[in-house]
């Protein structure tokens, strides 16, 4: 019987490489996306799929090249490949989650890596058989910079990686400093996501260690655990990418919450102008209310707006206007007038667009539904509501 080149684990690995080759054909043709944003993603998906055949190629003991030129390519295929996925899956993530993204030159020093990791290859003569360590294949030398050029591979794509989480941490921020009303369903999806991948290879940094001190068995299985996640995320982001990414609100290039060139202090007067401007004109009532459209009201800046509502209500844009919106629902269920009215009406008067935000918003505020605040505020003995945290 022959000996079978690939065992069943290895061909994770396969349907990784081939997935990754079809989602980034199927990126190209189906993408919805921002012009930067589709060939960064396949930019993400082929370094996926090289790093995943390159692995395969690497690890295989039974499929062995004796060319020279074979073991240093092998070698740097892995190496940029690995770099390369960290640094698309950030641009990607930068470039949905930013209006007018572009590349820049100060974003340069991002692909310095891809340089760096090439010398770093070839001047040292790190071939295939040095990344594995296989016996009488090293120098003292190279043995220390091969252990190093791991430990750069491995926490590179975790800095990365990270680096994409903080970014959808501000990104959701900044929707809040600008909308009034937003789903989150889209940027929750991308957080866990890219949180997936940074757990991924935060795993396989940890295995990556532990291989230096565990035995080479139980190592073996954490790496391949590792493949088996790789694939799973790999699939889940087209999906997210075809279901969510062209949905995502856009923000500014400078965040919002950058601080405006304004007095330290605001005026009485401009906080007077918000506060009034949103009560008499019932601006909250308009479901998609902006922040550039509600400066545009008062006669003042966004900025400036934007920074009076962080300081001078503690609060961001978002739920400034909801807790007015909130109000607002709250007079209605109460008035006998409106006792007709159901609560998806009432939520659309009140100038909320979503179920699911209205819920939210109001239980926040008066710790129960709108159906039992209704029936509590029906009840001939009961206390008044609490009074309008906007007026």
């Amino acid at each position: 019987m022959k000996t079978p080149i690939f065992n069943i684990h290895d061909l994770i690995l396969v349907l990784t490489l081939a997935v990754c080759a079809l989602l980034g054909i199927f990126q190209w043709l189906l993408s919805k996306q921002r012009a930067l944003a589709s060939p960064l993603l396949t930019g993400f998906f082929v370094c996926v799929g090289a790093s995943a055949l390159c692995n395969l190629l690497l690890w295989n003991d039974y499929i062995n090249s004796h060319n020279e030129m074979a073991k240093m390519a092998l070698s740097l295929g892995l190496a940029l490949s690995v770099v390369g996925k960290s640094i698309f899956l950030y641009l990607y993530v930068v470039a949905i989650t930013r209006e007018n993204f572009s590349l820049r030159p100060k974003h340069s020093w991002h692909f310095l890596h891809f340089a760096l990791v090439a010398l770093w290859v070839m001047l040292g003569g790190l071939d295939s058989d040095r990344l594995r360590f296989l016996p009488n294949s090293h120098t003292e030398y190279s043995w220390l910079i091969t252990n190093y050029l791991w430990h750069y591979l491995k926490y590179l794509p975790v800095i990365y990686s990270a680096a994409a989480v903080v970014q959808i941490y501000r990104y959701k921020q900044q929707l809040k400093q600008f909308y009034s009303s937003l789903s989150l369903q889209g940027p929750y999806w991308l957080l866990l996501l890219t949180l997936g991948f940074a757990l991924n290879w935060f795993w396989s940094l940890v295995v990556h260690l532990l291989g230096q001190s565990v035995s080479w068995v139980v190592a073996d299985g954490f790496g391949i655990l590792d493949n088996y996640i790789t694939f799973l995320l790999v699939n889940a982001l087209f999906v997210y990418n075809l279901r969510y990414a062209h949905e995502l609100l856009l923000t500014r290039d400078t965040p919002i919450a950058k601080e405006p060139e304004i007095a330290s202090a605001p005026s009485p007067e401009a906080i007077a102008r918000i506060r009034n401007t949103m009560e008499t004109q019932q601006l909250y009532l308009t479901q998609n209310l902006t922040i550039e459209d509600f400066a545009r009201h008062v006669g003042i800046h966004y900025r400036e707006v934007s920074s009076i509502i962080n300081s001078e209500f503690n609060t961001n844009f978002f739920e400034f206007v909801n807790e007015y919106r909130v109000n607002r629902a709250k007079q209605l269920l109460l008035d006998p007038a409106f006792a007709r009215m159901t609560i998806l009406d009432i939520l659309l008067e009140s100038g909320f667009n979503s179920k699911s935000s209205f819920h939210r918003f109001f239980k926040r505020y008066t710790g129960m539904s709108a159906a039992e605040f209704r029936k509590q505020g029906a009840l001939p003995d009961s206390p008044p509501p609490a009074g309008d945290a906007g007026g």
